[in-house]
């Protein structure tokens, strides 16, 4: 039987009634003659009754009196849980149920409640966001403690994550994705009822302020914005150019920070508390984010492996992806790459992309101009895509769109003009609302007046009342700054699973690539045979011989910076998008550069292994083999360094490859083998050239005689092949550039941080 009763007004101190009899009908009110006396704004006399049957609670509005239940207005009698919100009137209350209980301490068989995704968990949640095994609560020493087991997503304990094991109390909200619970009577107690693990998004007075580039004056790319969007509904967002329409699905998705104002997510503010609501985020960009030349069911399973919890089993993976795949309707297709045999139609690729989101089974999703050039009739398959996914799967679908042909599939429409909300309800009554035939006029109509009309005749109509009055929480204003998005997750320096994932990834788009990969073997012995031919030195005198040995070295050298950054200037540009997406989830940096400089020091050394063997076929050369080996190697894994920094600094293909021209030219002039160097030139050669040496690593391979060869026997300091330092130094001096560029290399990665929010 339920003893107590507690509402808790926001902000405010807990009013409580304690000893409620069951079986009785109990009225709230202001009213003097009511049962539970309540005041504040919009409170009726005789506004609700509560019934409480046993064990159960129920609220019912007195005539058409209004009441809202976690964000939903009730019409009839609804069912209570301990920790719902109730809007009486304009105000917002907590309801607590405490029942009597005859000792302190649970029953031996509740000490320990479970949480995970394991079936045998005591609190099971059926989501790829959850760990097997995620949390614990246990009684310990005449107190309750909530231990997380270092799941991939985190347990929160009242907004906060929790580390080891830490004391829960009566009361208190625990918080997994979008799961939320609160601890009442020795028990986890889910919140939310049937809506509980979906997303309901309220914007409050977002705005995004700019400094205008040419006069450094404010300019507002978005300005006072408020809606809500129920859980399961579909919302596309449309308006003029330049209305603000991606920076305010940036906003919503926590990618970048409204200025002022606040998103939330079921009432908790998503910047405050984004890495909790991260993995539940789904974002499909405008650009694809799936390698072209993979098979569509691998990269959905490499996808689930970086994304989903490590203690996710290969069956359980299949198992999401094959649900997958029906869901975007590419069962018949996934054992085909994207582009060959048979390349999949625009609409299909912009499927492997939601395809690839949706394998973390996200709670809320953003899509961003995916039908774009899409035709009419592929554009409205998509549209009804989207329309089950937020109707039939429970997500909340939030889609930028410019195509308004099949807009009647959604649930509401945002329209937007020069940053201001001119309208937010459902499409069909847009129309009306604008005077208009066709909803594609209402873009030569907002352009015919400024956009404060617009918004002004937006704020008195039914539908800001009906849609966004009605649904927003009225004691919870935000106007103060928004919080820039929680980045307190703190990754691996090298996750090892990762790292396979990548590592397996990559091999497989090398091996798809057959053609390339046969360019990538062949150019080191071709190369090598031409040196060879050229530089053969049979039947010449020793000064020729020597000069013809430090040509050929040098060119080597040149050869295997040449292969380090044609191998590696493309290696992240080619994928930005995909890295962009994955970064913003989990994918540590580490992880990354080490999934790629691994295949590529192997290219490293099985090139360079070409290369020396074919020039040792051509032509004899004296000295350390193996030494000229290593030197190159070395070499080679400097410039592959090299270019990889290079392509975490461009934004295309095209600069990278224009790129490598400028940096090779300098390795030939300032390497010491064209021209001599005076005392500055060679102090630049030795702070920044791999190939001075590089170059000079190589000529200390070569026997002594050699070395000290001069062209003039007059002036016996001028050697043909002079040596700057010992063979360890010059390594020693290639290491340090390859650490200088690693280290570049994760900065211009990390540049990329400030575009990954979400």
């Amino acid at each position: 039987m339920i003893e107590a009763l507690e509402l808790i007004p926001t902000g405010k101190h807990a009013t409580s009634f304690p000893r409620l009899p069951s079986g009785r009908e109990y009225i709230i009110g202001v009213d003097a003659s009511c049962h539970i006396v309540i005041s504040g704004d919009g409170v009726l006399p005789r506004h609700a009754r509560l019934l409480l049957e046993r064990e159960q609670a129920f609220l019912k509005p007195v005539d058409s009196a209004q009441v809202i239940v976690n964000g939903e207005r009730i019409e009839g009698k609804h069912f209570l849980n301990h920790g719902d919100w109730v809007i009486i009137g304009k105000t917002v209350f907590q309801l607590r149920f405490h029942r009597m209980q005859s000792e302190n301490a649970p029953s031996p068989d509740k000490r320990r409640i479970s949480i995970g995704r394991a079936a045998d968990s005591d609190i099971g949640i059926d989501s790829p966001l959850v760990s097997r095994e995620h949390a614990v609560i246990l009684f310990r020493d005449g107190g309750w403690l909530l231990q997380d087991f270092g799941s991939t997503n985190g347990t929160y304990l009242n907004g906060n994550r929790v580390v080891g094991a830490v004391s829960i109390r009566e009361g208190d909200r625990v918080d997994i994705a979008t799961f939320g619970f609160v601890f009442h009577e020795s028990a986890l107690r889910p919140m939310g009822g049937d809506r509980q693990g979906q997303v309901a998004v309220a914007v409050r007075g977002l705005t995004r302020e700019v400094a205008d580039r040419a006069t450094g004056k404010p300019r507002y790319l978005l300005s006072d914005i408020d809606f809500v969007i129920e859980p399961g509904e579909f919302v596309a967002i449309f308006g003029t150019s330049g209305s603000g329409k991606s920076t305010l699905l940036d906003a919503l998705s926590g990618r970048r920070a409204a200025s002022t104002g606040e998103v939330t997510y079921n009432g908790e503010n998503l910047y405050r508390n984004y890495d909790r609501f991260r993995e539940a985020i789904g974002y499909v960009p405008q650009q694809d984010i799936v390698h072209r030349k993979i098979r569509v069911r691998k990269a959905l399973e490499y996808t689930a492996r970086l994304r989903l919890p490590p203690d996710m089993q290969s069956d359980e993976i299949a198992h999401h992806v094959g649900r997958v795949l029906k869901q975007v309707g590419l069962a018949e297709k996934a054992d085909l790459a994207v582009d060959t045999p048979e390349p999949l139609s625009g609409g299909q690729l912009k499927r492997v992309s939601l395809g690839v989101e949706l394998v973390a089974n996200p709670n809320i999703l953003f899509l961003d101009e995916v039908t774009s050039g899409l035709d009419a009739g592929t554009d409205k398959r998509m549209m009804q895509l989207f329309s089950g996914l937020a109707h039939e799967h429970k997500k909340t679908v939030i889609c930028v769109t410019h195509t308004l042909e099949n807009i009647e599939h959604c649930d509401q429409v945002v329209l937007m003009h020069q940053g201001r909300l001119v309208y937010f309800g459902p499409p069909g009554e847009a129309r009306a609302h604008f005077g208009i035939e066709k909803l594609s006029e209402v873009y030569d109509l907002l352009e015919s007046k400024p956009a404060e009309f617009w918004a002004r005749r937006y704020t008195d109509c039914a539908q800001r009342q009906r849609f966004v009055t009605e649904r927003l929480d009225p004691d919870r204003q935000s106007s103060a700054p928004a919080p820039s998005p929680d980045s307190t997750r703190t990754a691996r320096v090298l996750d090892l699973r990762q790292t396979r994932t990548l590592l397996a990834r990559y091999l497989d788009l090398l091996g798809a690539d057959m053609r390339n990969l046969f360019i990538l073997f062949a150019q080191a012995p071709l190369i090598g045979a031409l040196v060879g031919l050229v530089f053969a030195n049979d039947g010449v005198n020793p000064v020729e011989e020597a000069y013809s040995y430090g040509n050929t070295l040098f060119i080597m050298v040149l050869s295997a910076i040449w292969f380090g950054c044609l191998n590696s200037a493309k290696e992240v540009v080619k994928e930005l998008p995909i890295y962009l997406r994955e970064r913003s989830i989990n994918l540590g940096i580490g992880s990354y550069l080490a999934s790629k400089m691994i295949p590529l020091t192997a290219l490293a050394l099985l090139q360079c292994l070409f290369l020396v063997a074919s020039v040792e076929a051509f032509m004899d050369m004296p000295g350390n083999m193996a030494s000229r080996f290593a030197t190159l190697v070395v070499v080679e894994v400097a410039a592959t360094l090299m270019g990889l920094t290079v392509s975490t600094l461009v934004n295309t293909n095209d600069k990278a490859v224009g790129i490598i021209p400028i940096l090779l030219i300098p390795q030939v002039v300032l390497s010491g083998a064209i021209v001599n160097l005076n005392e500055f030139t060679t102090l630049v050669a030795k702070g920044t050239m791999i190939a001075y040496w590089g170059f000079d690593a190589m000529k200390s391979s070569l026997p002594k005689d050699i070395l000290d060869m001069v062209a003039n026997p007059a002036n016996p300091s001028e050697k043909i092949l002079p040596l700057m330092g010992t063979w360890n130094e010059a390594l020693a001096a290639l290491t340090l550039m390859s650490t200088a560029f690693l280290i570049a290399a994760v900065v211009g990665l990390r540049l990329h941080d400030g575009r990954v929010r979400g």
